[in-house]
This record gives structure tokens, C-alpha cells and sequence, in this order.
């Protein structure tokens, strides 16, 4: 094809109607019945540097689970596949709350390889290989006991995790909220 180059008018138009889109896109996010309620939850991000790490899994997702049942608290995509059985995320990582000494611990035993503290991303722009994404902690944050043993974090918690790591997204949380089970505390 042979396009021309745009001339400073054409930018111009082009610049205004990209704004002008921008802006009806942010009036619909903040008309969300969510948007207020959200903005009173204090984000926690879950990747801070020097608390987070990951570590490529070497057993199966479910090997690894096990193993850390009632040590790990789980989080982000995690806890929801636990929860409601359905995630959100499209990479198969395990994400959740652990104490140094149990991570040390896996990794010892050879269910995971040694843990790095770069390239931290929950959603990889890349095929990556399964990955254990942990915050190491000193203190579990506030979590609920499944039937099966797992521990997640409580929902609120989850919607602080999820904002600081992935932002607002209310389409996530009114899903997450929907898929709750009655039943389990809040």
C-alpha cells in the first residue's frame, strides 16, 4: 500500500477522537456501581519488591498444592480456582502468602526450582513454564480454611490483591463476588 504520511490536521482529528474515547470509556468505568465501594479498599500489592518471588514449578501443580496445604495462604487467581473452581488469569500459576522457611523448604525437596526476585509479572505477556508466585511474609494475612484443607485469603483480601496487582477491575470482582459460595466467610 502506499499511504501517505498524516498531515498535522489528520494527527490532530485523530488525537481528539482518541481522547474524546478515552474520556466516555473512563465516565463508564467510574458510573460502575462498583466504582465507589472499590476505591474505599486500600490496595495491597501482592508483587512488592523484596517480599515477592517466583520459582518455576518442577512437580505437578497438584504435587506442589498438597505440599503446601495448611502452610500456604492462597491468593489472586489461586484462591479463586479453590473457591469457585473457575479463574481469571490465563497462566497456570500457583500465587499465594508463604514463610520464607517453607519456601525454602519446597525448594529443598525439589517441587519447585530456586525462587527469583526479577521478571515478577502474575499475567506473562510470554509462555512461561508454570511458576509458584509467593509473597513471603511474616504474617499470614486474614484467610478462611477450605473443606479441602487449602487455605485462601478472605475475599476482601482478595479484592486488595487483586487491585494492587491487576487494578480496577470491577468485571473481575463482580464475578469473584457471584462465584462465592454462600456459604464460606467473607
Amino acid at each position: 500500500m502506499n499511504e501517505l504520511p498524516l498531515t498535522t490536521e489528520e494527527r490532530w482529528r485523530r488525537y481528539q477522537r482518541d481522547l474524546a474515547a478515552y474520556r466516555r470509556r473512563s465516565m463508564v468505568r467510574r458510573m460502575h456501581p462498583r466504582f465507589e465501594r472499590d476505591l474505599d479498599i486500600v490496595p495491597h500489592v501482592f508483587l512488592r519488591r523484596g517480599k515477592a518471588s517466583m520459582a518455576a514449578l518442577q512437580q505437578p501443580e497438584d504435587t506442589v498444592l498438597q505440599a503446601l496445604r495448611g502452610r500456604a495462604v492462597w491468593t489472586l487467581d489461586t484462591a479463586s480456582r479453590l473457591v469457585s473452581g473457575r479463574g481469571f488469569l490465563t497462566s497456570p500459576d500457583l500465587t499465594g502468602y508463604l514463610f520464607q522457611s517453607d519456601l525454602q523448604e519446597i525448594v529443598a525437596a525439589g517441587l519447585v526450582g530456586p525462587p527469583r526476585r526479577n521478571e515478577l509479572s502474575v499475567d506473562p505477556v510470554y509462555r512461561r513454564p508454570p511458576t509458584l508466585i509467593v509473597h513471603e511474609t511474616e504474617e499470614m494475612p486474614p484467610h478462611v480454611e477450605l473443606p479441602s484443607g487449602d487455605q485462601v485469603v478472605t475475599l476482601d483480601h482478595l479484592f486488595q490483591d487483586l487491585m494492587g496487582t491487576l487494578g480496577w477491575r470491577p468485571d473481575l470482582m463482580t464475578r469473584l463476588e457471584a462465584t462465592y459460595p454462600a456459604g464460606l466467610p467473607r
